[in-house]
């Protein structure tokens, strides 16, 4: 099967494992309700004020000093407890549908214009725990500190947002988003321009992803 690429580079590369270094420490049950494996970016519980510029390759706190403050995405307001309130909250220009990942479900296609590089989507929505008992392929864990953690729980459809459908990337070639906690809770960051119909795509880093 022909490979399509989705994503077209920023203007200047960044390396993938630096950025995963520095990015705060998140971890994630799979979306696809894979269980054993846990996804993880690595830093210190401080870095959950800064935000990224991947234009200039830094990490900042607010604004970057080139390019300004980062763009929020946010999600179409829905009243918590819906049935539907997952599929609903999606932002305009965006699409639920069948993933092109073979049986990984449901995905999250953009149906819109180009999607720039540096784009912020978020926060995750979910049930939050003290535990990760009992929690779904749709987890994840969040530091509060070090070595303490808080759990959102993306399963309850009602409670969730449409964050929970998107999937992750075969392998980080096809990535074109990148997950972070930011102020404990997790956003999607667009790592690439994303060109219309092609589905948005998260990498949870090298260690985990080659298991899915």
């Amino acid at each position: 099967m022909q490979t399509v690429h989705c994503a077209t580079p920023p203007n200047s590369l960044f390396s993938n494992l630096e950025l995963r270094r520095k990015e705060t420490e998140v971890k994630m049950y799979s979306l696809q309700e894979r269980k054993g494996h846990v996804y993880q970016e690595v830093s210190e519980p401080q870095d959950d004020d800064y935000l990224y510029c991947e234009n200039c390759q830094n990490f900042f706190i607010d604004s970057c000093d080139v390019h300004g403050p980062s763009t929020f995405v946010k999600d179409s307001a829905v009243d918590k407890g819906h049935p539907n309130h997952a599929a609903l909250t999606l932002p305009p220009g965006l699409r639920i549908r069948p993933s092109g990942i073979p049986e990984a479900g449901l995905g999250v296609w953009n149906e819109a214009s180009f999607l720039p590089v540096g784009l912020h989507f978020g926060p995750y929505e979910g049930q939050i725990t003290e535990d990760d008992e009992g929690n779904s392929g749709c987890s994840w864990q969040i530091t509060k500190e070090r070595n303490c953690y808080m759990y959102g729980n993306g399963k309850d459809e009602s409670w969730a947002n449409w964050m929970r459908y998107v999937n992750c990337a075969p392998d980080d070639e096809e990535q074109n988003l990148v997950a972070f906690q930011y102020r404990r809770q997790i956003f999607y960051r667009t790592c690439w321009v994303i060109r219309p119909d092609c589905e948005l795509l998260v990498w949870y880093g090298d260690k985990y992803g080659h298991k899915l």
